[in-house]
């Protein structure tokens, strides 16, 4: 299903901010004419999307182009989203105002629409900001394109800042989309043999790539990824722990335990069982796909 901005609004040159948290609106696939910013509020859910998924986690923003097609599932009982309409015209105008160094395509062209966990601080803000465009256009009833592309400026610099000069490093397209085939179940369920055999690389050159890029090895990132998984399968499912830790692709439930207790400082069942507060909740995006937002640009190679 496509949905055109008009379906939502009277005049397209109005913008739209809402909450959204009724599962079925949440769980319809679709594409749409528009752009889309939206910020996980509450809860978590799995980002069903170009074929792939993405994990939602409270404090997770993520921006959607047009061609996106995407719904939620596993939703927790209080998945909630602030999500922004955004028409093309707006984007463009916004992204000419801030000029290349913004870099829009980082945005626009990878395969998977761009999302970044949000500090505690700016998560306050964002939601802040998102939830007085909600009050002006449902409460006041107040709809000005100056006051929503203001809002959106600062949305858009907060959620995804440019990147410092100073901080770029060079990742090679044959990389990045290597990166994203392995954060598919069936790839980081194989391990290494799935990364070398998609790579087409020598294992000495990943290794070295893995380092330079991502600040790790080639197994401390696929396992990064199935603990990821593991994570949400603990949150979302009612599988046991040895049938995930299969699941996942750990040969040793021992390992597993391991780098769970690792990454979250409890086991696997005391996490199931909630023992985790809210600061760690927003924390929890996994570390692998965080290394991939950090300050990178793309060349071919």
């Amino acid at each position: 299903m496509r949905f055109s901005l008009s379906r939502f609004l009277d005049d397209p040159r109005h913008e739209c901010a809402s909450v959204i948290d009724d599962p079925r609106q949440l769980a319809m696939r679709h594409s749409h004419d528009y752009y889309e910013l939206f910020l996980v509020s509450r809860g978590s859910a799995t980002h069903e999307v170009n074929g792939s998924t993405q994990a939602l986690l409270r404090g997770t923003a993520v921006f959607v182009r047009p061609d996106d097609d995407h719904g939620y599932s596993g939703m927790s009982h209080n998945f909630q989203i602030i999500n922004v309409l955004i028409p093309g015209p707006t984007l463009a105008s916004l992204f000419r105002y801030l000029g290349e160094d913004f870099e829009p395509e980082r945005l626009l062209e990878p395969p998977l629409p761009p999302s970044t966990p949000l500090s505690p601080w700016a998560f306050k803000t964002v939601v802040g900001e998102l939830e007085q465009l909600v009050f002006s256009e449902r409460i006041l009833q107040r709809k000005s394109e100056s006051l929503f592309r203001i809002a959106l400026l600062r949305l858009m610099v907060s959620c995804f800042p440019a990147r410092p000069e100073s901080g770029k490093t060079e990742m090679p397209t044959w990389f990045r989309n290597l990166a994203i085939e392995m954060m598919k179940k069936e790839n980081f369920a194989e391990g290494l043999g799935a990364m070398y055999r998609l790579s087409g690389k020598s294992e000495e050159h990943l290794s070295r790539c893995c380092r330079r890029f991502l600040g790790k090895t080639p197994t401390e990132f696929v396992n990064e990824l199935r603990v990821d998984f593991a994570t949400r399968a603990l949150r979302l499912s009612t599988e046991t722990v040895v049938d995930i830790c299969a699941e996942a692709g750990f040969d040793s439930l021992s390992h597993f335990y391991h780098l769970f207790k690792k990454r979250h400082g409890i086991a696997p069942n005391a996490y199931r069982n909630g023992k985790r507060d809210d600061a760690g909740e927003v924390r929890e995006t996994g570390i692998a796909e965080a290394s991939l937002r950090r300050g990178i640009s793309i060349r071919e190679g």
